[in-house]
């Protein structure tokens, strides 16, 4: 939240301090009513999770081709974590098809109670519960060496040791800074980020989002970890812009120059099954990886361009 300094008169007199704290003491109060409830096989999942040194945590929403895909590449590049599928779909078929899906290569999978939030516009509050849901019930109690939060159509492209990422700092990922750059914060974004959970467990880590600050999900992080953070000092990815049709030109591809976030060696898919052209870039992306899955990388990196301004 603003500094009540911070705010200008105009702004006093149209009442946004009292608005805005509003707003964040209703969002803290539905978070909290909802990750006090349980999911379908917690306890067990809890005990399997136990002990592992690296743990990747990714919130599904509607999408089984998503998971596939992320659980293959994982599998691939990622072996030493283990992949814990969250789900926060909101079609029942999707569910069905993601815990079938799980069920069947013997992935970890936790179907989230039903969201409190529903609808496009209430996307980030819903990711950001999810998220505070699986901290909670699932990351403290298991006690993991490092733990990453993943979103669903992030697909790892090159080997990658997560307890690396971390080592000398508590966490590590894409910074993103706040829309109000006077106020200085800024926050890493929870689409790929690791932490060291011996640096944070005992933290209230919060990934609700902090819109007065202009801090989206993840946001509240601002004010219980990075603000106190040396930014300067501290090791984070590298991000560049790429463009599928010029990756692999078949499959679907439209011709378009549909840009998509590079992360080291992660490909963010982005938009994937909620927003347009997101499943077609999903499709195209399962069939280069299918075709060659160790010379998708080195192709996206000769198509990389800085992030646009």
């Amino acid at each position: 939240m603003r500094a009540l300094a911070d705010y200008t008169v105009r702004e006093w007199l149209a009442g946004a301090p009292l608005a805005q704290r509003l707003r964040r003491t209703r969002n803290v109060v539905v978070d909290r009513i909802y990750r006090r409830r349980a999911a379908v096989g917690q306890e067990a999942l809890v005990a399997r999770l136990k002990g592992h040194d690296a743990l990747a945590f990714t919130i599904a929403f509607n999408q089984p081709g998503a998971v596939a895909l992320l659980a293959d590449a994982m599998a691939r590049f990622v072996p030493a974590a283990e992949l814990v599928v969250c789900d926060n779909s909101s079609d029942p078929a999707a569910r069905a098809a993601i815990a079938r899906l799980c069920g069947e290569r013997r992935l970890a999978y936790c179907p989230l109670p039903p969201a409190p939030y529903r609808g496009a516009r209430n996307g980030s509050r819903s990711h950001a519960v999810a998220l505070n849901w699986v901290f909670r019930n699932l990351v403290r109690p298991a006690a993991p060496g490092v733990f990453a939060m993943l979103d669903h159509d992030l697909v790892p492209l090159a080997p990658t040791d997560l307890s690396a990422l971390v080592r000398g700092q508590p966490c590590y990922g894409h910074v993103r800074r706040s829309d109000r750059p006077a106020c200085g914060a800024w926050y890493l974004w929870p689409g790929f980020t690791v932490f060291d959970f011996a640096a944070v467990g005992a933290l209230a880590l919060d990934f609700g989002t902090d819109t007065p600050l202009g801090l989206d999900t993840g946001g509240q992080n601002w004010a219980v970890l990075y603000r106190r953070l040396d930014l300067a000092g501290l090791r984070r990815a590298k991000v560049r812009s790429v463009y599928l049709a010029d990756v692999h030109p078949g499959a679907g591809a439209t011709g378009e120059r549909r840009a998509s976030m590079l992360l080291d060696g992660w490909f963010h898919i982005g938009g994937a099954g909620h927003r347009e052209g997101g499943l077609s870039a999903l499709e195209r992306t399962r069939a280069a990886f299918d075709a060659d899955p160790d010379g998708l990388f080195a192709r996206l990196v000769a198509t990389a361009a800085p992030p646009p301004a």
